[in-house]
């Protein structure tokens, strides 16, 4: 009797339209497409999603009109994905957004701890090789020429972010686990705007927790894995608070 008063949420039927939108904006969302990168052609875009080239066409109005590609006709033209960090992107991106940072770091914090103790014991020599590309790559763009100017500083902090995107990616598929990687993308996703239009600069000390966490999955210690990613989201949750806090404006 119990069942007769159960909710059922009504199904929301979803457009070919919107699954591309939403895959065009999570490869943007994960650092897959850089600011300047020109995303494949309609054509080869259609190709490669099943999909009509009017559909394809019909995403790419929705992505611009969310600022997050251009197009252009001509031989130079294409689709080219924008920068994030103007100041009207950055109060869109952050207005309200605070709430919301703070619960996708209780979430990453549930599930990356979980994803590295699980990749210490799983991971093999293929997951171990390009942890350990992406490890090196940070480290690279970590310590750019001492008189980089902000462009390059920034174009930095966006190929940072990227990497470290496919770092705990990394983690999630060595892991071995389908769920932990559908749920840790999800998560990066959600977080790789609000973090691109924040940060300036990369701190001298970014990458360190990525080597903590890559030297304890290579010894196989799953206790300092954990340990490890766990104090690394810590920290990062609290510098990125830190700097949203900062970053919006002063309510008179």
């Amino acid at each position: 009797m119990g069942h007769a008063h159960a909710v059922i949420d009504p199904v929301r039927p979803t457009s070919a339209c919107e699954l591309v939108v939403e895959q065009l904006r999570r490869a943007i969302h994960l650092g897959r497409f850089l600011a300047g990168d020109k995303l494949p052609p309609e054509r080869e875009l259609a190709k490669q999603l099943g999909v009509s080239r009017t559909t394809v066409r019909d995403a790419v109005k929705i992505l611009e009109g969310e600022g997050l590609v251009q197009s252009k006709r001509g031989a130079a033209g294409g689709l080219t994905v924008l920068e994030q960090n103007t100041d009207g992107n950055l109060r869109r991106s952050l207005s309200g957004r605070l709430k919301a940072i703070e619960e996708i770091y209780d979430y990453r914090l549930a599930i990356e701890c979980s994803a590295a103790r699980l990749a210490s014991a799983r991971r093999n020599k293929s997951d171990l090789t390009a942890l350990a590309r992406h490890v090196k790559r940070m480290g690279e763009l970590a310590a750019p020429p001492r008189r980089a100017d902000e462009a390059q500083a920034m174009a930095a902090v966006s190929q940072f972010m990227a990497v470290d995107s496919e770092f705990h990616l990394g983690i999630a598929r060595a892991a071995r686990n389908g769920y932990l990687l559908a749920a840790i993308e999800e998560a990066r996703a959600a977080m790789f705007l609000p973090i691109g239009a924040v940060f300036r600069r990369l701190e001298d000390n970014s990458n360190a927790y990525h080597e903590a966490i890559f030297a304890a999955l290579k010894a196989g210690d799953a206790d300092a894995a954990e340990a490890a990613m766990r104090a690394h989201l810590r920290v990062s949750r609290d510098g990125v608070e830190g700097l949203v806090q900062r970053t919006l404006p002063v309510k008179g």
